[in-house]
């Protein structure tokens, strides 16, 4: 099978490049019909991705971390349909976080490159995104998508903070000094849930989470029970609880307990649209990496984009 490898050399603040090496040699030893190709800035391992499956590719490999990823599934994608329906993805985590390494049960980096050897196909379900883009000459409606989790609120303004944050801290660390900065300067804000199509009333909220995987932030488990297999997203609200219970339970989000906290709704639907009721502008993100803001909406696509794991 004719394999690209899509590599960002930056990602797990700069193992790739350490690792190199030992990882080309595995991959060669896995599939000898091997090219490989290196991302030089944001969004090129989309562009990396499209050319090599219109180049006949039937194998791209995506090595870095979940921002990585995100970028090459967008690859697959030329709106809403295929660049090549017969093309099967497969993923190398090397990244800081890897959320999405958990929801598919992959190893390491080294021990994913030799799953190559004799993959196993699974189909994933894939979320199509359309928001709010935000551009110095003007906002419009932008489709992306994604494979882990599309949220908005606290989560939206935690990833826009992460560029100024250390980026010598342990991830986890990152995230949560990032998600105190955020509680500390982003108030909540009004939103009206539709799922399926039927109108919720509007609600006060500090974070929705439209989950495909089951955790986010470095490990952060917003919806334990999602799983990329299953056909539904998983819904978390986070009403506008006080900033003091919300520390209070920080052990509970962290072991995935915190869905029965009082102030907190789940759901489970194919398609969620989320519509501001207040005039302040509620930012979004989708897989860790900047949206725009809301009003947005996600569809599932059931077992769009096959993976070998």
């Amino acid at each position: 099978m004719r394999t690209c490898v899509i590599v960002n050399p930056a990602a797990g603040r700069g193992r790739v490049r350490r690792i190199w090496p030992q990882l080309l040699s595995r991959l060669l030893s896995a599939t000898p019909s091997l090219s490989v190709r290196w991302t030089t800035a944001p969004a090129h391992a989309t562009a990396l991705t499209r050319h090599a499956l219109l180049d006949g590719y039937k194998r791209i490999v995506a090595v870095g971390g979940d921002g990585t990823l995100h970028e090459v599934v967008n690859g697959f994608f030329d709106d809403s349909s295929l660049v090549s329906p017969e093309a099967v993805l497969a993923f190398v985590p090397c990244g800081s976080g890897s959320d999405f390494r958990h929801a598919l049960g992959l190893p390491s980096a080294l021990p994913s490159a030799d799953r190559l050897r004799a993959p196993r196909v699974r189909s994933l379900d894939v979320l199509r995104v359309r928001y709010t883009s935000c551009h110095p000459l003007g906002e419009g409606c932008t489709v992306r998508h994604a494979l882990n989790i599309v949220s908005a609120g606290l989560s939206g303004a935690v990833v826009r903070r992460m560029s100024s944050s250390s980026g010598r801290l342990p991830p986890r660390l990152r995230y949560f000094t990032a998600i105190l900065r955020a509680l500390a300067t982003t108030r909540p804000t009004s939103v009206r849930l539709v799922l399926d199509g039927t109108p919720r009333p509007p609600v006060r909220v500090r974070l929705v989470a439209l989950a495909n995987g089951p955790s986010f932030a470095a490990g952060l488990p917003i919806a334990p029970t999602a799983t990329p297999h299953d056909g539904r997203l998983h819904v978390t609200v986070l009403r506008a609880l006080p900033v003091a219970s919300l520390l209070r339970h920080t052990r509970r989000f962290y072991r995935g307990t915190h869905l029965t906290l009082p102030g907190i709704d789940s759901y489970r639907a194919r398609r969620v649209a989320l519509l501001p009721q207040s005039p302040q502008r509620t930012w979004a993100e989708a897989d860790g990496e900047q949206l725009g803001r809301l009003p947005l909406s996600v569809s599932l696509l059931p077992g769009a984009l096959d993976i070998h794991c």
